[in-house]
């Protein structure tokens, strides 16, 4: 059976014809190329191959994301972040789809071995695990030994690696959402979660924004107007909180580490102050359109906490 290798972010399809897209980046099929098996060539045959190997052709990071992709020009856009191809500068040798690591420090094989966090895929690399996982506050005891592959190319390797990162931990489920299990993993697929975030997310900052100015400049219309837009936050929340907890569930098997744990505190918090602060300002539209200063602190606060929240979900999407 041929494979075909995707020369935007080095995943390998093995089939009689490439795929209509490539699954990982999206990349269209005319992106991937015929993957030699170099066990069916003899070395003559190998060393005098028309096509470059993977290695000696260039590498290329984005000086967005820090991901590393090889070709013969730098992708466009990033499969990662979406950058243009003039973000992109070319390194040395690193392996294709991962950013470039530092030079790897002298030692036994044990020294390098690479370690796997089961809850969010983090992978760290040395002689034992982490006391904690840096990116989900997991212990040490949640980390697995990865074997390295022993015959796979490159590419492959690197294609097999992102696929680990991602946790499957999507047996653990909740008895009453069993039965529609199918919608909850194409919520997942589809990243509902993130979507929901971004809603009440986008609105809050303009939402503190029109109290200031209300109250610096006496608007009274624009407090007024922030009142609503509060209410539409504290609407959108209880979509965001559920959303969250089928991913937390479905995706993270939930478990209760750190970083899960201050998600659901900066959860309560946003729709509890969001609650607080849209009956506020409709029972009493007085401090909307003259705030006083507990009225601005309860905002700022809502604020930072929501850029909490955001922060950590970064985490587990931004993984070291």
């Amino acid at each position: 059976m041929a494979k075909w290798h995707c020369d935007v972010c080095g995943y390998v399809h093995e089939g009689d014809a490439p795929p209509e897209q490539c699954p990982v980046c999206g990349a269209d099929r005319n992106r991937f190329a015929p993957q030699d098996d170099p066990a069916e060539n003899g070395p003559e045959e190998t060393a005098t191959s028309t096509d470059a190997p993977a290695a000696d052709r260039p590498n290329w990071q984005c000086s967005v994301c820090g991901t590393t992709r090889t070709g013969e020009v730098a992708p466009s856009p990033c499969p990662v972040c979406g950058a243009e191809s003039t973000l992109f500068t070319q390194v040395a040798d690193a392996p294709s789809g991962e950013t470039a690591a530092p030079p790897a420090v002298e030692g036994t094989a044990g020294d390098q071995a690479r370690w796997q966090c089961v809850i969010c895929g983090y992978i760290h690399t040395g002689p034992e695990p982490p006391e904690k996982c840096p990116v989900c506050g997991a212990d040490r005891s949640k980390f697995v030994l990865l074997e390295e592959p022993e015959t796979d190319s490159p590419a492959e390797t690197d294609a097999a690696s992102e696929a680990e990162a991602l946790p499957d931990d999507t047996t653990i489920a909740t008895s009453f959402l069993d039965p529609y299990r199918r919608w909850i993993d194409l919520a997942i697929a589809l990243h509902a979660h993130p979507i929901a975030v971004h809603i009440p997310n986008g609105v809050l900052p303009v939402t503190v924004v029109m109290v200031l100015l209300a109250a610096i400049f006496d608007w009274p219309l624009i407090g007024q107007a922030s009142v609503y837009n509060m209410g539409f936050v504290f609407l959108s929340m209880p979509v965001v909180l559920f959303t969250g907890y089928l991913h937390w569930q479905y995706k993270f098997g939930g478990n209760m580490t750190d970083l899960f744990k201050w998600k659901i505190i900066c959860g309560g918090i946003v729709i509890g102050l969001s609650f607080i602060l849209f009956m506020w300002g409709l029972f009493s539209p007085e401090s909307a359109r003259n705030p006083g200063f507990l009225f601005l602190a309860l905002h700022v606060i809502l604020l930072t906490v929501a850029g909490i929240a955001g922060w950590l979900g970064g985490k587990l999407v931004f993984r070291a």
